[in-house]
């Protein structure tokens, strides 16, 4: 971890309110990330995961009300990958609030793989065709 995990321009969507709302998931990274490195990881977990959970709850409503409205072709799976990334998440949650001990690092992989991943291919398949009909 000699880089830290930061947004830059490659992750915009070119969807203002979008780019927000992912720029926002980064900076919950660089608490999580900036705490493991001061030993403070495990007295802000429950309040970094409890963060994480609710903004990622009203970031994939936006964004799946904002590709449905444009009819995206690719909603439905979409829709399937942000069910998946919310079951892991809340996985993630329920192995905290049983105590493991391992769950600070386990998160900020989780999460730094996750936006690199679901920003840089799945996000961006629906950019250009929103774009194209105007949203910005």
């Amino acid at each position: 971890m000699d880089q830290p995990f930061r947004w830059d321009h490659r992750y915009s969507v070119n969807i203002a309110e979008m780019d927000h709302q992912h720029q926002r998931l980064f900076r919950m990274v660089a608490e999580l990330e900036h705490a493991l490195r001061t030993g403070r990881a495990d007295s802000i977990i429950d309040e970094v995961l409890e963060k994480v959970i609710q903004h990622t709850i009203s970031h994939f409503a936006a964004e799946e009300d904002l590709m449905q409205q444009h009819g995206f072709p690719g909603l439905a799976a979409h829709r399937y990958d942000h069910q998946t990334l919310a079951q892991q998440l809340a996985a993630l949650n329920l192995s905290n609030l049983a105590g493991r001990p391992d769950i600070p690092p386990a998160l900020l992989i989780f999460l730094q793989a996750w936006l690199r991943d679901h920003i840089l291919k799945t996000d961006k398949e629906y950019s250009a065709f929103l774009n194209a009909r105007g949203v910005s």
